[in-house]
């Protein structure tokens, strides 16, 4: 009778592993199609937010880069952070004022624009909308991720007392030394072997700081991959679709793992 209860638990077990299993395979992050989330007012900013098929007291706060919540690929973003189970909210870090994808082209005053909004207003933003989720909707573990712009960020709060539980950030820019020292909280990097912002010389810092600090942290390198490609890859070059679709599934482990 034990060595059959046995047999049974081991196949329950099993069972689980393989629905996990299952699970995990539907997965995939979307590049196309209609947004799935909604805009609310978070304090008087415009907030992105996706809600998973299933409650949870589990969230992501989804940090953008410098074309912000209007831009398409960042909400796909944020509903495929919320089908992998995640209350995912994105709030407007700009005041309306994001850079719109075709002005990169005809040129943009990244100082100027840096200047108009100052680490203390993007922090100011961050912290209330930390606070939105964990008083208003009830979260009680936050993971970030951060692109770009927004890398820059999630570090900031992943130091002890932020408010972020873990963190996920890909091709990050104008991050400092300090923000890496700061960090006290499990983080994983996704970094493009074309990144001229996040090159090599800045990749061996970070995980330099990191590994005297004894952090948990991985530091994923895809080859072939500029800045930008966990965001807006050319979907139609294999290494840069493969480098954003990988990158995702990193985040979604190590929040697995981690919150």
């Amino acid at each position: 009778m034990t060595s059959i209860r046995f047999g049974l638990a081991v196949l329950a077990v099993l069972g689980a592993a393989l629905a996990d299993k299952k699970a995990c395979g539907n997965l995939q992050v979307i590049n196309e199609g209609a947004p799935a989330g909604k805009f609310v007012n978070v304090s008087g900013i415009q907030t992105y937010i996706s809600r998973p098929s299933t409650n949870t007291t589990t969230a992501i706060l989804h940090v953008t880069d410098i074309f912000g919540v209007p831009l398409l690929e960042n909400q796909l973003l944020a509903d495929s952070m919320a089908q992998a189970g995640y209350l995912t909210v994105m709030p407007d870090l700009f005041r309306g004022e994001s850079i719109p994808v075709d002005a990169i082209e005809k040129g943009v005053n990244i100082t100027a624009f840096l200047a108009k909004h100052p680490t203390s207003d993007v922090d100011s933003i961050i912290a209330s909308t930390i606070s939105y989720m964990r008083k208003d909707l009830g979260m009680t573990k936050i993971g970030g991720t951060g692109y770009c712009f927004g890398g820059k960020y999630v570090p900031r709060f992943l130091a002890e007392g932020k408010g972020l539980d873990a963190g996920f950030i890909a091709h990050p820019g104008f991050l400092e030394t300090s923000e890496i020292m700061a960090i006290a909280k499990p983080i994983t990097m996704a970094a493009g072997e074309l990144d001229d912002t996040f090159n090599a010389t800045a990749r061996h810092a970070a995980e330099a700081i990191l590994q005297s600090k004894n952090a948990t942290y991985q530091l994923n390198l895809y080859s072939g991959a500029p800045h930008g490609f966990a965001v807006r890859p050319n979907l139609s070059v294999p290494r840069q679709k493969y480098a954003k679709d990988a990158s995702y599934f990193q985040a979604v482990r190590w929040f697995e793992a981690w919150l």
